[in-house]
């Protein structure tokens, strides 16, 4: 009989643990590779995905869900206070403000940041054998292939096209950009450096690539911008709809922080990118 007792005891324990965990709903996408994407089981997976999920699987006091939505529904769900937290905005405290006066950020606090995204320029390396230091400038006569709708080139770029001093071939995806370049179709490519690394590592398993009797050797040029994303919490309504909101991002940081101290972070990206290939392109990770 004792022993009935405590394992009923035990049980309710445990549905009373399971139950007091504290759900928690975070606005994403799944269209970029890999840092939020679908894996082939349909699942959504990538870097900022296995981040937050290592690092909240280490709170127990919170359980975790992502809802996929375009990302401009994600802004606005933050911005109306439905949505808990987006992943992963970069740091917006200084645009992303409230239509109504007095304007302040609608997403605030920010986590720590998660990763640190690069923006490249890549380009067959014979290009590179003249010096092209300034960015855009010295790329004036160049082909560039682009993913279509991608603005991450820069103004400047973007005044040079339409000055015809840069040429530019529009393709619907940064795989198509890679596969162009390496078939020396074009001569370089503005893009985010571990999407790249990741269509470039699918790529190099295709049968159409490994047919090629020469495939050009690919250079990164250098760095444009970089920038960090993180885990933003909306600032609406939040003691009201999420009085967890503070407990939360302090235990959320704590988590990231020993990820960042143990490599740990290190190791997941490791798992979505063949680092070994990037180094091969002189592309760092």
């Amino acid at each position: 009989m004792k022993a009935v007792h405590l394992l009923f005891l035990g049980c309710c324990l445990w549905a009373f643990n399971a139950w007091s965990a504290q759900p928690v709903e975070i606005y994403t996408y799944d269209e970029l590779p890999p840092y939020a994407y679908r894996n082939d089981n349909g699942e959504l997976t990538g870097v900022y995905i296995d981040i937050v999920k290592t690092a909240i699987s280490r709170m127990p006091d919170y359980e975790a869900s992502f809802q996929v939505v375009p990302w401009s529904r994600a802004k606005s769900a933050a911005k109306s206070g439905k949505a808990f937290a987006i992943l992963p905005p970069y740091f917006h405290a200084h645009d992303w403000l409230t239509d109504t006066h007095p304007r302040r950020p609608y997403i605030w606090p920010y986590s720590l940041p998660l990763y640190v995204q690069k923006d490249v320029v890549i380009c067959v390396s014979d290009v590179l054998k003249q010096p092209r230091e300034k960015y855009p400038e010295d790329f004036a006569g160049v082909l560039f292939v682009m993913w279509r709708g991608d603005g991450r080139a820069g103004e400047q770029f973007n005044s040079m096209v339409e000055n015809r001093q840069i040429k530019v071939q529009y393709v619907d995806s940064i795989y198509e950009a890679a596969r162009l370049l390496s078939y020396g179709r074009a001569d370089c490519t503005v893009t985010s450096r571990l999407p790249f690394a990741w269509y470039m590592d699918k790529l190099k398993g295709t049968n159409e690539y490994q047919s090629f009797s020469k495939i050009t050797r690919l250079q990164e040029a250098g760095v444009i911008s970089t920038n960090e994303g993180y885990l933003g919490y909306t600032n609406i309504d939040d003691e009201k709809n999420f009085p967890f909101k503070e407990d939360f991002a302090i235990k959320f940081d704590i988590e990231i922080y020993k990820m960042k101290r143990s490599g740990e972070l290190d190791d997941i990206i490791h798992r979505f990118v063949d680092v070994n290939f990037m180094q091969q392109l002189q592309i760092e990770y």
